[in-house]
């Protein structure tokens, strides 16, 4: 009887282990200004392309901002400030912006807008010119 708690003891003890290991966070990327500079571009829900061009994020940077309104639509332009909330989060005016810490390629987005708030992931791109 002991030799079986004992052995039920040991593979719990192996299980824990196994378990502990998979729940470890994933070890984050180092995150610095250089991170977020390059054009980024997404779609909000899925359908409304938008990208942001990031030269720097100093107290007087402004991204770029490209949006459909449409999706067969043409692009309208504007320019929003660029104010950094935290180690991986800026926030351009009405839109958050979090870089994925475990692929620095990748960034989480939330715009707040008048008529509904929307939300996109991602992707940096080469950075070209876009009509």
């Amino acid at each position: 009887m002991n030799k079986v708690i004992n052995g039920m003891k040991k593979i719990g003890f192996s299980l824990l282990i196994f378990v502990a290991t998979l729940l470890q966070p994933a070890l984050s990327q180092e995150i610095t200004e250089q991170s977020f500079k390059g054009q980024w571009c997404g779609k909000w829900d899925n359908i409304y392309s938008f990208c942001l061009t990031i030269d720097k994020i100093d107290k007087d940077a402004h991204a770029k901002y490209r949006w459909l309104e449409h999706p067969q639509g043409k692009y309208k332009k504007d320019t929003k400030k660029i104010e950094r909330v935290n180690r991986n989060t800026l926030k351009i005016d009405n839109i958050w912006f979090a870089l994925n810490e475990n692929d620095l390629n990748q960034a989480n987005s939330m715009g707040v807008f008048r008529i509904q708030s929307r939300t996109a992931v991602l992707e940096k791109q080469a950075i070209r010119r876009l009509e």
